[in-house]
């Protein structure tokens, strides 16, 4: 692939250290195209054919468009990976993740996975000096559960359910943790669940009965589902005390059918959550990252990007990564 084409206005070119693969990535390359535009032009991005993934990175700034004042050549970021029009009407409110003309680098257009990548400036946030780019390369996925905490209405001191401790919800109990939130985790992996544990979570129980029963006894207001399982939100709406929120985080593989009517009787709120909000999510993701080394319980090999395929992206297609893969573009 030639270089990307230098920065326009309000844009900045950036030298990739690092991308961080997520399930997405794994299903797109195992039974896609599901986001990516190979065949069908995407309305936003206007990408059409073979497109380069990776959502979660981070690098060093190439170059930078000439209206660009609060970035300058050489500084470290990380990047959310939306880009927004700023103009429509949820723009205009701040929901910036809502825009109308929504699209995302490395699923809907040519994204970090190479090394060199030209994105808005309004989407970086700069990258302190106590932040490694192990660290930072967390940022995006970190600001997804931040997004979903700002969604859950909880406050410091409150507990919190979060089923499922895999990609995102191992990064949700790191959040919860940094805002002082009581996090009671559910997960189906013993080794998720010591991973939660060493996060910050006030409980971590297997998914079976026992544990489901735990929970409910607790009366929780707000609980988050991460797995994106059917059981999961089963459960979730389950063990949601009257007058609480659940809180929709996990992506389904399929339609899930759940019966809502205990939730309607206990006016449950349900809730959803998408991505993030870069101006606000982003930065306080690098600063929870720079106060504390997360990587290491939650990122499971650093490969080179010609072992992407074998090392990286097969094995997250097959559910045999116990954690997050990242690529090394230097």
């Amino acid at each position: 692939m030639p270089e990307p084409a230098g920065p326009g206005p309000g844009e900045v070119t950036l030298r990739i250290s690092l991308c961080g693969l997520c399930g997405t990535d794994g299903h797109e390359f195992a039974s896609g195209p599901s986001m990516i535009p190979l065949t069908r032009r995407h309305p936003a991005s206007r990408h059409l054919g073979p497109m380069i993934p990776g959502h979660e990175f981070t690098g060093v700034i190439e170059q930078a468009g000439s209206d660009v004042t609060d970035l300058v050549v050489g500084m470290r970021v990380v990047a959310g990976a939306g880009r927004w029009c700023g103009s429509c009407p949820p723009c205009r409110a701040g929901r910036t993740n809502l825009c109308r003309s929504y699209f995302t680098y490395g699923l809907n257009t040519h994204g970090g996975l190479a090394e060199y990548l030209t994105v808005p400036a309004a989407m970086c946030a700069a990258v302190p000096d106590e932040c490694p780019d192990h660290s930072a390369v967390l940022a995006q996925p970190m600001a997804i559960a931040l997004h979903a905490l700002n969604r859950s209405g909880a406050a410091p001191g409150d507990p919190v359910v979060i089923i499922g401790a895999g990609g995102i919800g191992s990064l949700l109990v790191a959040a919860a943790a940094s805002r002082g939130l009581k996090a009671h985790v559910l997960d189906v992996s013993t080794a998720r669940l010591e991973t939660a544990l060493a996060l910050g979570a006030a409980t971590a129980r297997p998914a079976d009965a026992d544990g489901w029963k735990a929970v409910r006894k607790q009366g929780v207001q707000v609980v988050v589902e991460a797995s994106g399982s059917a059981p999961g939100l089963r459960g979730a709406l389950e063990v949601t005390a009257p007058g609480g929120r659940v809180v929709m985080l996990g992506l389904p593989k399929a339609p899930t059918e759940v019966d809502v009517r205990a939730a309607v009787i206990s006016e449950i709120d349900l809730v959803s959550t998408s991505a993030h909000v870069c101006t606000t999510d982003i930065p306080e993701a690098v600063t929870v990252l720079a106060d504390r080394s997360v990587s290491p319980l939650i990122v499971d090999r650093t490969v080179a990007l010609e072992d992407v395929v074998p090392m990286a992206l097969e094995p997250l297609a097959g559910h045999q990564l116990p954690g997050k893969a990242v690529i090394s573009l230097r």
